[in-house]
């Protein structure tokens, strides 16, 4: 699937601004980012419920960019389910066959098969309003693929459920992809639910599409500000180039301190720039009380002022002596608490370097 310079307006404000994508079959591919950046209008253009301004989408090479919804071969699940209340389980299951017209005896069999697939076998005589949540869930999954789409379209399918529950439904909607091999794109705003579940990411705000990888290389080498703040839990630090130590190697001056970083912006920074180093909680090390700082390099120190304990860790927020906060992560047994000063360094190439844009 390609969608190569699509844009689509509403009135004068562009919801999606001039967005090429390749989507490879079998994949479960995933528009990311927050509410309102096009995401969603994204995957109803691919759907064939909104046509394009500018563009064209291809499904294998076909271009189906003013085709109906019907022709291209899609089923849909969306944020609601969209199930009919006054039809039991079965009949919203089969309602796309029946569609079809489909002889009664291969309508039977194969709305056993989407039931049995999806865990709910048994249940086809309630209605909607007699089913847990996840279990209408499961229904709206099991209407969809019992038609044998060849892309099958998720717009936020998790986001009504408890936490728990989308746990658990992430993992079965994964297990059910597998297991058809189905072509997926898949909307959502949560980055984790993005990260754990995609074979690719694209990250999307204000209409554009700011990068295409995987959930690794989105994570670990974002090339953006906004990619690097949106995707997990970043700590922003404002400084000033003080010098260039290699072709993308900079020392930054923040207040007394002198970072190190990797410079990620593209094209050379000048000294005296404002820039800003983004660096993930879980990349700072903290140093013990009688490791000789002389020799750490990224030194910083500073006073914590909130504790809260996670699970897995303790998150830290450390106030540096210019004023600005950092967050890092620690053993959920460290003694760390609040008012006690401590000692962090990160490694030149975890600290990364964006410029300030005015």
């Amino acid at each position: 699937m390609r969608l190569e310079n699509v844009s689509k307006y509403f009135g004068r404000f562009k919801a999606v601004d001039n967005v090429t994508l390749d989507i490879y079959r079998g994949e479960i591919f995933t528009l990311l980012g927050p509410s309102g950046c096009g995401k969603t209008t994204t995957l109803r253009i691919i759907a064939g419920f909104e046509i394009p301004e500018e563009g064209h989408v291809f499904f294998n090479g076909r271009d189906v960019t003013f085709e109906k919804p019907y022709k291209r071969g899609v089923a849909m699940v969306f944020q609601n389910y969209a199930l009919w209340p006054h039809m039991t389980v079965f009949d919203n299951v089969a309602y796309g066959l029946k569609i079809k017209k489909l002889p009664k005896h291969e309508i039977r069999k194969k709305v056993r098969w989407a039931l049995e697939l999806v865990g709910l076998s048994g249940l086809e005589k309630r209605y909607p309003l007699q089913l847990s949540g996840g279990q209408q869930q499961r229904v709206a999954l099991a209407r969809a693929i019992v038609v044998e789409p060849s892309v099958l379209l998720l717009d936020e399918p998790l986001s009504n459920l408890d936490a728990k529950l989308r746990l658990k439904m992430r993992e079965e909607i994964v297990s059910l992809q597998r297991k058809l091999g189905i072509t997926t794109v898949y909307v959502t705003h949560d980055q984790e639910e993005a990260m754990s579940i995609s074979n690719r990411i694209a990250v999307m705000n204000k209409g554009r599409v700011l990068q295409v990888g995987s959930p690794i290389d989105v994570y670990m080498k974002p090339k953006d500000l906004f990619v690097a703040t949106f995707i997990g839990r970043s700590t922003i630090i404002r400084g000033v180039v003080s010098s260039q130590l290699g072709k993308d190697l900079y020392a930054v001056k923040v207040g007394s301190y002198k970072l190190i970083g990797i410079n990620v912006s593209g094209g050379e920074l000048s000294l005296g720039e404002k820039v800003i180093l983004i660096a993930r909680p879980e990349d700072f090390v903290i140093l013990d009380k009688d490791t000789n700082s002389t020799l750490a390099e990224n030194l910083l120190y500073g006073i914590v002022e909130l504790v809260m304990f996670i699970g897995s860790f303790k998150h830290l927020r450390v106030k540096l002596a210019d004023g600005q906060r950092i967050t890092v992560y620690a053993s959920p047994k460290s003694p760390i608490g609040e008012g006690d000063e401590i000692r962090v360094t990160i490694s030149p190439e975890d600290l990364k370097i964006y410029r300030e844009k005015a």
